[in-house]
């Protein structure tokens, strides 16, 4: 996310955008005024054609003509270029000043058409200016401007006219076109800043829209990479989790993960009296094993031996790895009796597994101690005593299974 709120817009993008909608808004209505402007002009000619003749209104439709087709030329090259906001005030000055010849072209007619006694026909002339006065007046507008030229451009040449003729209705004339130009003037004023606010608002929303969907994008972009940090640092915490809880060689559990074990099993025993044992075992001449064969043929034996094993194990029973060859077996719900079987089991088990090295096949015969937990007994006391057992196997002779003493310990205990 960047560091701006989305009500943090740039004043002059804002400015420049309502700048661009004006310009729109001016050029399609020039452009729909351009394109009916033919019905007046060929009225007002057709009118005007029995008092000054055909020569005169086609010559002067014609010129309007034109600078009717110019508004569309220009309205038509703008919106090829709607892409380039830095040629839009260019765009509107050329489209005002048209706006200031077409007001002027329309007032030139009074001057054209005019013919002493034929004030019928003058008024007529005088009265369908002030109509297209009015109604280009809404078409531009978009810019005071235009409407101020179009205005002077249309109601200068009578005004002026009204000076040099002999007209008996010229202070009236005069007086109402005055009346108009300031009415229009005043109400252009109002409908452009009218104009202006419905443009800023919508621009100003269109950008808080813009703002919004990119901050709703780089909050999904942000989402997306979380999640993907979080399915990484899952994956990390399950192969941390993995390297405290699990041997890497054996994939046994690790001796600080079956200690926390053998805690809990303490803590259920005092309170609920479930009978647990524990069996500790080894490999009898192991070091034989790495000495003669090599650490790879050690390590594949004590991967063997964590197979086999684990394959006789109830789904609650748990494996541990806690020493070079030794290992530890927690077998809950389990007394003395069916723990001293189960490890015989699996001592005859490992007696009849090889590991194969050439066309040499290794033996792993294991000794095995096994002690219940007795009430009361913590967890320092309870592996000194399996693993007294452990060295009284060893003592006998190896690949035996011993069971541990109730009093029995241990002159030198394994460090927990």
């Amino acid at each position: 996310m960047t560091g701006h709120s989305v009500s943090d817009l740039d004043e002059n993008l804002i400015a420049r955008g309502v700048l661009a909608e004006t310009t729109r808004v001016f050029m399609d209505r020039s452009v729909a005024g351009a394109l009916t402007a033919p019905v007046g002009i060929v009225l007002l000619a057709w009118v005007q054609s029995a008092a000054v003749g055909w020569a005169i209104v086609v010559g002067w439709a014609c010129m309007m003509g034109v600078i009717e087709l110019v508004i569309v030329s220009i309205g038509a090259r703008y919106r090829r270029n709607l892409g380039d906001d830095h040629q839009v005030q260019h765009w509107a000055s050329l489209q005002i000043a048209l706006a200031g010849l077409v007001g002027l072209g329309w007032g030139s007619s009074v001057w054209l058409f005019w013919r002493d006694g034929h004030y019928l026909l003058y008024l007529l002339n005088v009265t369908v200016l002030v109509g297209v006065s009015g109604v280009c007046m809404i078409i531009m507008s978009a810019f005071r401007s235009a409407t101020l030229l179009f205005s002077v451009g249309i109601l200068l040449p009578p005004l002026v006219q009204l000076a040099f003729v002999d007209n008996p209705y010229t202070w009236q004339i005069a007086a109402g076109l005055l009346v108009l130009f300031a009415v229009q003037i005043r109400y252009a004023r109002e409908v452009e800043q009218e104009l202006h606010r419905e443009l800023n608002h919508s621009v100003r929303n269109g950008a808080l829209l813009m703002q919004i969907s990119m901050a709703r994008s780089e909050l999904h972009a942000s989402n997306a990479a979380l999640e993907v940090k979080n399915a990484e640092l899952q994956t990390a915490l399950t192969r941390l989790n993995q390297m405290v809880t699990q041997d890497v060689l054996t994939r046994a559990f690790s001796r600080r993960y079956i200690f926390e074990q053998l805690e809990r099993q303490v803590s259920i025993r005092r309170r609920h009296g479930a009978s647990v044992c524990l069996v500790m075992f080894d490999l009898d001449h192991f070091k034989s094993i790495n000495d003669h064969y090599g650490h790879p043929v050690g390590d594949r034996a004590l991967q063997m031996v964590a197979q086999t094993v684990t394959a006789e194990l109830r789904d609650g029973d748990m494996l541990a790895r806690v020493g070079g060859e030794e290992f530890l077996v927690l077998l809950p719900m389990t007394d003395g009796a069916a723990a001293f079987l189960l490890a015989d089991r699996l001592r005859g088990l490992l007696e009849k597994t090889t590991v194969t090295e050439g066309s040499v096949k290794v033996h792993l015969p294991a000794s095995f101690g096994v002690a219940e937990l007795l009430p009361d007994e913590d967890v320092a006391s309870w592996f000194r005593r399996v693993d007294a057992a452990l060295y009284r196997a060893k003592a006998t002779g190896r690949n035996v299974t011993v069971s541990a003493e109730p009093d029995e310990g241990f002159t030198q205990p394994a460090e927990l």
